[in-house]
C-alpha cells in the first residue's frame, strides 16, 4: 500500500503486513515528522502461515508504541506520485542540510564591534599628564638642568665625586691645580683663594681663581694689581695673566663676552664692581683672574702681587 506524510507530502511504499489494528503510528524518514496512519480495511489482516504463533505476540512494553519508516521500509521507498505536486511545494522538498543557513544574519559580531566602537567613543579620554608622567618629566628635567650645570662648572662636579665616591672626581676629571702658599709681598695678603674650572659658550674653557686682597699696610692703598701663573708639576710655567682688584664678574657675563673681552673687564685699575682705591688698613677688596682655555697639563698656579699705590692721606 502506499502512504503520504502530512507534512512534506512525500509517498512511501508501505507494506501491508504492518498495517495492524485500526492503525499505527509511523515517522517519515525525510522531514521526522511523526503521523497516525489509519488502516483502510480494520480487521483484515491475517498473520501469514508460516509466522509461529509466538511472532504474533506484541512487542514488551518497552518497546516505541509506533513504527518509524527506517523500521518498515527498506530504500528505496520514494515514488514519484501519479500527479506530481505543482512547483511552488518543491521548495517543502529540499533536504535540511540544502537549506542556507544565512551564517552572516545569525552572527552579531559586526553590531558589537560598533557598539564597542560607541563605548570607545563615549568613554572620556584620560589626562596626559598623569601623576607618573609628571614625576617622570619632573625628574628628567631635573637630570638635563643638573648635567648643563656640572658640565660648566666641571670644578664642582670633580668635588661632587670625590664626595660620593673619593678619587673619582680626579680619575674622571683629572686631579684640581694645587694652590701654592699665597705670597705675601708689600704687606698685601690673599685669603678665601678658590678655583674652579667652567665653560663659556663665546670663549670656551675657562680657569678662574677668585679670592680677597687684604690690606696690611698702616694706610690706605689703592690700584692694587695682581699678577696669576699656572704651572704643570715640574713647575713649568703655562701661562700668566695680570688683572686689578674690584673687578668680578658674574656666569652670566664670562659666557657672553669673548676672552679680549673679558680681559678688558678684569683690567680696569680704579674697579669696575668694587672701587679700587682708598682701601683702608686691614680691609679687604675681591679679585678675580681668569685663564682662557688653559692646558690639560695644569698642576698649580701662584699668585702674586703685581703693583699698588699708596692713597692720599685725606683718604684714610
Amino acid at each position: 500500500m502506499i502512504i503520504q506524510c502530512k507534512q512534506c507530502a512525500t509517498k512511501f511504499r508501505f507494506k501491508d503486513e504492518l498495517m495492524a489494528g485500526d492503525g499505527v503510528w509511523v515517522r517519515c524518514s525525510r522531514c521526522g515528522h511523526e503521523f497516525y496512519e489509519i488502516n483502510p480495511k480494520p480487521g483484515t489482516f491475517v498473520p501469514p502461515a508460516k509466522e509461529p504463533p509466538a511472532r504474533e505476540k506484541p512487542e514488551p512494553a518497552a518497546a516505541p508504541k509506533y513504527l518509524t519508516p527506517a523500521d518498515v521500509i527498506t530504500p528505496p521507498m520514494l515514488e514519484k506520485p501519479a500527479a506530481a505536486p505543482p512547483p511552488a511545494a518543491v521548495p517543502k522538498l529540499i533536504a535540511p542540510e540544502d537549506v542556507p543557513t544565512a551564517p552572516d544574519a545569525a552572527k552579531p559580531a559586526p553590531e558589537e564591534e560598533e557598539t564597542e566602537d560607541e563605548e570607545e567613543m563615549e568613554r572620556p579620554r584620560a589626562s596626559f599628564w598623569t601623576p607618573g608622567r609628571l614625576v617622570a618629566y619632573s625628574i628628567l628635567v631635573f637630570l638635563v638642568v643638573g648635567s648643563v650645570y656640572f658640565w660648566l662648572n666641571p670644578g664642582i662636579t670633580r668635588d661632587v665625586l670625590n664626595f660620593v665616591s673619593p678619587g673619582t672626581g680626579d680619575r674622571v676629571l683629572g686631579p684640581a691645580p694645587k694652590a701654592s702658599p699665597v705670597t705675601t709681598a708689600g704687606g698685601i695678603n690673599f685669603t678665601e683663594v678658590k678655583e674652579r674650572f667652567t665653560k663659556s659658550t663665546a670663549s670656551g674653557d675657562l680657569l678662574v681663581i677668585s679670592g680677597l686682597a687684604v690690606n696690611e699696610y698702616e694706610y690706605p692703598v689703592g690700584r692694587i694689581k695682581l699678577r696669576g701663573k699656572i704651572l704643570d708639576n715640574t713647575g713649568k710655567l703655562l701661562g700668566e695673566v695680570e688683572t686689578f682688584a674690584g673687578n668680578i664678574l658674574n656666569e652670566e657675563e664670562m659666557n657672553r663676552l669673548s676672552d679680549k673681552e673679558i680681559l678688558a673687564e678684569l683690567q680696569k685699575p680704579e674697579g669696575s664692581d668694587m672701587p679700587n682705591t682708598g682701601i683702608r688698613s686691614r680691609a679687604s677688596i675681591p679679585f678675580m683672574i681668569v685663564f682662557m682655555n688653559p692646558p690639560k697639563e695644569v698642576d698649580e698656579f701662584i699668585i702674586e702681587l703685581s703693583g699698588v699705590e699708596r692713597a692720599p692721606a685725606a683718604s684714610n
